[in-house]
This record gives structure tokens, sequence and C-alpha cells, in this order.
């Protein structure tokens, strides 16, 4: 039994020395922020040795009166070698405007992805409890042959998802984005709401052969929500479907609504899943539904 119990465990050792697991420290999918003038090493292409990625961050200070802006520029190295440099005025010295991420998409394909980040970029109270990344480019880097090669901008695959975004946020405190190890990452979308204020959905995009590409959903259910209600101005009914006749339920003048979901089959015409005080739920075209706002909706 003695020895049987010692082969399992040098069994298991043998699978964690020749099988390793990709993660970061806390054992999640690798989806690490690079901080500047550190050093990293990642084995981007899963081939030979680790490459060095480095992140460097110069700020010259300017003066027009009581004024004072930075030029900000960012350069980024693998194996010493530039692959991205930019200069961008900002305000605020501790607010760099490019953020730079290493990402295993797919922990099977044997490839990272380098991500770098552009926009207003603001990492917010002393609690570390609100943060937003309004991100206007994410560069995708792949490495392959020695080289870090730019593929494509992600940010556009997530804009033109929805013709009301008011901007695209960061997932979640710390992170700008995040992924499942198996072929999706994730981010954040703002959009503006007719009658309703603004709502959160986590969107996706899958990897598929080196280049990332956006995915059919309908139907997506709000993050960040608040036990907030909305109060109609006149009488409404819910129906059982998106765009559908058949009723569900009918909601009186001033009586509370909760929102609960997004469906959209085209980006454009929006309709939202709601729920009454008694828990029943239905779908409401929001562009014929003005409202009364108790709270905030948009956190």
């Amino acid at each position: 039994m003695r020895r049987l119990l010692s082969l399992f465990g040098l069994a298991l050792i043998a699978v964690f020395v020749f099988f390793p697991v990709k993660s970061n420290a806390s054992g999640k999918n690798l989806c690490r922020t690079l901080e500047a003038e550190k050093l990293y090493k990642y084995n981007l292409d899963q081939k030979g040795k680790k490459e060095s990625i480095k992140v460097s961050v110069s700020k010259d200070e300017r003066k027009n009166g009581y004024t004072i802006t930075y030029d900000i520029k960012t350069m980024v190295t693998v194996n010493g070698r530039k692959i991205y440099s930019k200069s961008l005025k900002g305000q605020d010295t501790d607010n760099n405007q490019v953020k730079v991420m290493v990402i295993d998409t797919d922990n099977k394909d044997k490839q990272m992805e380098l991500l770098i980040i552009e926009g207003d970029i603001s990492e917010g109270t002393t609690d570390g409890g609100f943060w937003t990344a309004n991100m206007e480019h994410i560069y995708y880097y792949r490495y392959v042959g020695g080289k870090a090669k730019r593929v494509q901008d992600l940010a556009p695959l997530f804009r033109k998802s929805f013709a009301g975004i008011y901007s695209l946020h960061g997932m979640e405190d710390g992170s700008y984005l995040t992924t499942n190890g198996k072929n999706e990452i994730y981010a954040r979308l703002c959009i503006k709401i007719e009658n309703f204020d603004y709502v959160h959905i986590k969107m996706k995009l899958n990897l598929k052969k080196g280049k990332f590409v956006k995915t059919s959903a309908k139907f997506y259910n709000l993050i960040d929500i608040e036990e907030s209600y909305f109060r109609p101005k006149k009488n409404i009914t819910v129906y059982t479907k998106p765009g559908g006749t058949k009723k569900a339920f009918v909601v009186k003048k001033k009586e509370s609504i909760y929102l609960c979901g997004l469906y959209t089959a085209n980006g454009k015409k929006m309709y939202l899943k709601v729920r009454n005080n008694a828990g029943k739920t239905g779908y409401i075209d929001p562009k014929k539904t003005p409202t009364y706002l108790d709270g905030t909706n948009h956190v």
C-alpha cells in the first residue's frame, strides 16, 4: 500500500513537471497588467526561451499659465526590440493613458497574446472601490518567428456591436479585460438606453486561428446592476417576447419596474427584460417607455 502511494505521488509530480498549468500567481487564467519599468518574462510563443517584456514611461511637464499638462510617452519592448511607442497628453502624471497586458486566451494553443490599451484610464479611489478604463484602442500583438506583430485593434469589434455604446470599460477592479482561458476574452460595455439611463453588459470576443472575432449573442444579462428601479410615466404593457404582441403583464403609472437584461437582434433595435414587484418578467421597448429613475443605474 505504501509503495502504491509513493508511486502515485511520483506520478503526480511528473504531471506538474512535464505538463505545467499556465496561470498567474492567484491560480486564475493568465490575464496580467504589466507595471512600468519592470522586466517581465513570458514564453509568448511557447517555444525556446522566455521573451523579455518591458514597459517604459517618461513624462515631460508643460506649463501654460496656471495650467500644467504632461507629454507622457510609453514605449514597449520585447527582447529589447521596440514594438510600440506613443506620446499622449495628460493632466495627471499618475494616470498613464497606455496599459499593457499579457493574456493567455486559449490555454491549449501554445500561444499568449500581448495587448496594448490606449484610452482615458482612471484608477480611482483610495479604497480601490471604483475605476474606469474607457478604451479607445486595444491593439493585439502576436509573437511569431521571433517578432511581435500587431494583428488587429479589438476596440472596434466591441464598439460596432451596439449603436448606443457610451464607453468601453474594464471588467472589474484592477482588470481591464478578463479571459476564461477557453478562447474568450471579456470587456464591459456601457450602453445608453433611451428613457433608462445607462446599462452595463459583459461582451466577449472569440480567438479563432490567431484573430479575434465577434460572437452573435442576442441576449445579455446586465452587470453592476443595483436595486434601483424605474417608474413609468404612463401605464405600459410588458410582453412575453422581445417585439412580441402577447401580453405578460401591465405596469401602472409610477409602479416600480426593475431591469434584468438586454436583447438585441442587430445592435440597433434593443429591448429590455424587466421585472415587477411580484417577480414577473417580460420585455419592453425602451423608446416607447418614458420613465422616472429612483436612485442611479449607472455604477
